[in-house]
This record gives structure tokens, sequence and C-alpha cells, in this order.
């Protein structure tokens, strides 16, 4: 496995644990969807998310040293430009989206919430792509 596949890993991972506990814990009812307890879980989700990114990537350079340093050859950079491509067009679509929610009276911070589930998504359709798109050969 390629030190570009594992950062796909590593980005993937780190999103569904992080932001999957920041959004699990709001919609069980655990933590509020509004107030200053939703921003302190939101601040330790993302410190949470840099920590676990930079910790994993750190372990996966070190398992594959000198593929970590090479430049992106021509298959990679094909990749990663389709993938981002994908995330646009996925994040386009959702916070468009975004109106059906203002319109039927939500508060902001659960628009704020929706935004942030936006993002999140799109991160992970570009993981997956790139995952994707890695194991095929593409």
């Amino acid at each position: 496995m390629s030190f570009r596949e594992k950062s796909a890993w590593i980005a993937l991972i780190s999103v569904v644990v992080c932001f999957g506990a920041y959004f699990g814990l709001i919609l069980s009812g655990v933590v509020p969807g509004r107030g200053i307890a939703t921003v302190h879980l939101l601040l330790a989700c993302a410190a949470g998310f840099v920590a676990l990114q930079a910790g994993l990537g750190f372990i996966a350079a070190r398992t594959t040293p000198g593929d970590s340093r090479s430049p992106r050859d021509e298959r990679e950079l094909l990749i990663q430009a389709r993938s981002h491509t994908l995330g646009y067009y996925v994040l386009v679509v959702l916070v468009l989206a975004l109106g059906a929610p203002a319109h039927l009276g939500h508060p902001t911070p659960d628009l704020l919430n929706f935004a942030l589930l936006d993002v999140v998504v799109a991160g992970v359709a570009v993981s997956v792509a790139q995952i994707v798109m890695f194991r095929r050969g593409f």
C-alpha cells in the first residue's frame, strides 16, 4: 500500500471517528445541539482530529520512508484531481440543500451543524474516491 493510499485511509478513519463521535453525541441528546457545551465538544473533536491525523500520518511516513518524500506521479495527481472534483460536487449539492432546513425553521446553530456535516460528508467522499481509485489501479 502506497503512502498516498495510507493517507486516504487515515483521513477517512480520522473523519469518521472524530466527527462521528461529535454528531453521534449531538443526535443521541447527550450534548444538546446548541450552547457552549456543543462548542467545547466541537473543539475537542477538532483537536482529536488533528492529533489523530498527525499521529497516524507520522506512523505511515515511518512505515514507507521513501514513498512519503517522493513527488506525486501522474497517476496520483489524476487521482487527487478526480477525487477532489467529486468532493466539490458533493459539497455544492449538500450546501444547496441547506435551504430546505432553513425554510423548515431550524435555528442557526442547527444550520451550522448541517453545514459542518456537509463538509464532513464531502471529505469522506474524497477519501473514499481516492481509496477506490488506488485500489482499482486507476
